[in-house]
């Protein structure tokens, strides 16, 4: 489920990208197995760092969703695969539709573009409550407590609108809203899945405990439109089997300490 204003959200950004995607897309030759076997190299491009998800530390691209890709890409009989930054979503999108890249990944693109087609969600990010143990882990559960949240989190005005009396602090970063939570000022921290689960790493469940998902949203390679669906049925295929043998769990608690695919 997702906010009301996320979605208008999305789909307000995902007109934006249209007209681009469209334009750019129907120049690029699409990819198929045979031709990223054939060239030894799946090329993947992303533009936001996200926690542990896939991330840039001293010029190296690291992640799950890196090594992820990889075990996929080797379930793919491709040789290597590679990933590149780019600086923006429209910058991404652009790339794909020339063939820079032979599909994209990144955890905050519109969930609707014309001209391409996706694989199953890699996993699902989302709306996670940070609470001491025993406290709220539902919406309903927010009725009358104080919570911490950024003025530029996407769920800002969904939770301030609220119909039942709670108290929003404002803080100026993720960082200073937990801050704030562990010296008591507040009761609970609303956070993207992300970053809540990087915090709950550093400082354990003694002191934390993270909600499920309150509002999921998938997450998706994205590739240039190919009328066999060849590239995203052989992805699929490839993480259905990692996901049924144990080693998706496995690499997900590694990073997350939890299983972060999506089970809606």
């Amino acid at each position: 489920m997702y906010p009301p204003r996320l979605n208008r959200l999305s789909s307000f950004v995902s007109i934006g990208l249209l007209c681009l995607a469209s334009s750019c897309l129907n120049r690029a030759e699409a990819a198929s197995p045979n031709t990223l076997q054939g060239s030894g190299t799946l090329k993947l491009g992303f533009s936001t760092n996200t926690p542990g998800l896939i991330t840039v530390e001293g010029g190296k691209i690291t992640g799950f969703a890196v090594e992820l890709m990889s075990l996929i890409g080797k379930e793919m009989k491709i040789k290597s695969v590679t990933w590149k930054k780019v600086a923006t979503q429209d910058a991404l999108l652009k790339d794909l539709g020339t063939g820079a890249f032979d599909a994209v990944f990144d955890a905050r693109l519109p969930q609707v573009i014309s001209d391409i087609d996706q694989s199953a969600p890699l996993g699902c990010t989302g709306g996670v409550l940070f609470a001491r143990p025993g406290g709220p882990s539902t919406q309903a559960g927010l009725k009358g407590k104080s919570i911490a949240m950024t003025t530029d989190h996407p769920y800002f005005n969904y939770i301030r609108n609220l119909p039942f009396e709670k108290k929003v602090n404002v803080f100026s970063s993720s960082d200073a809203g937990l801050l704030g939570f562990l010296l008591g000022s507040v009761d609970v921290l609303l956070l993207d899945r992300f970053d809540a689960l990087k915090m709950y790493k550093k400082v354990g469940p003694e002191k934390l405990q993270v909600s499920p998902l309150l509002w999921s949203q998938p997450m998706y390679v994205v590739v240039t439109t190919d009328p066999k669906k060849e590239v995203t049925a052989a992805i699929n295929k490839a993480l259905a089997k990692l996901q049924a043998n144990g080693t998706y769990a496995t690499l997900s608690k590694k990073y997350f300490t939890q299983d972060v695919r999506c089970t809606q």
